[in-house]
């Protein structure tokens, strides 16, 4: 693989011994397909987030280190936090693979309603549940956030210690075009925000903005230099923003403390 140009041959290979038995390819057919550019994750099948296992292939988002932050932040509030007497109650948005919700699920023991749209998507997600054996505490919804109608459908109760965590999609029709061969075989409806990559978060915050100002913390992933903007869009909404920067320095998660939690 290294003749191939690939980066981190030698990491690559380490995972391919560790991970290969997941596989429906044989180790040959793995580097052979591999070389071609296909994502490593999705020819071994499955790949590790916040040190759990879960299943991926064609048709999920796979789990990237930098979204680990994402169930940090989640994780330190609610445990800093707990009220008592007080459920716990996590909206993982957008779920995917459910790498966020199941982590925290496994990390916190809190109850979570993981919700995504793609069917290909949601295949993983209750296979990535069963796997991870959190059946018990997270009600996995396929359905698009976008709709209105599944705010009304969730039934939130206005009591619990609710925590809201999303990893939209954020990429621009330029950043589209310019993507690594590895990200082209991952599913655009999980990536592109449309054309300055922004789309999404504006429908967001205008269907979601009631739930989160009750919410007792807020947390989303962003992309480079998205983070000032989807600031601005939360404060807007009466949020009041604060920023985590991710490995490489970069605005990478913008987060709310809810008013109620704040005072107390």
């Amino acid at each position: 693989m290294q003749k191939a140009d690939i980066k981190n041959a030698l990491q690559e290979s380490q995972w391919i011994v560790k991970y290969g038995k997941y596989s429906e390819y044989d180790i040959g057919e793995i580097i052979r397909r591999r070389i071609n550019g296909e994502p490593l994750q999705y020819l071994l099948g499955e790949w590790e987030f916040y040190g759990y296992p879960f299943k991926v292939g064609k048709g999920v988002l796979i789990p990237r280190p930098e979204t680990e932050l994402l169930v940090d932040l989640v994780k330190e509030n609610v445990l800093k936090n707990e009220r008592e007497n007080s459920q716990k109650l996590v909206l993982d948005l957008c779920a995917g693979s459910g790498c966020v919700g199941i982590a925290l699920a496994r990390e916190i023991g809190c109850k979570v309603i993981a919700i995504e749209k793609s069917q290909q998507a949601f295949t993983y997600l209750k296979q990535n549940i069963a796997l991870n054996k959190v059946a018990h505490l997270i009600k996995p919804i396929k359905a698009d956030i976008l709709n209105p109608a599944v705010i009304h459908q969730l039934s939130i109760d206005i009591n619990c210690q609710l925590s809201i965590a999303i990893n939209p999609p954020y990429l621009s029709k330029g950043e589209m075009l310019t993507l690594q061969k590895e990200v082209t075989y991952e599913p655009e409806i999980a990536l592109y925000g449309g054309e300055d990559g922004l789309e999404f978060y504006r429908a967001f915050f205008s269907v979601w903005k009631d739930v989160l100002k009750r919410s007792a913390f807020f947390a989303c992933e962003v992309g480079d230099g998205q983070a000032e903007i989807v600031g601005g869009f939360m404060e807007v909404i009466g949020l009041s923003p604060q920023v985590k920067y991710d490995f490489n320095g970069l605005a990478r998660i913008v987060y709310n403390v809810g008013s109620r939690q704040r005072k107390e």
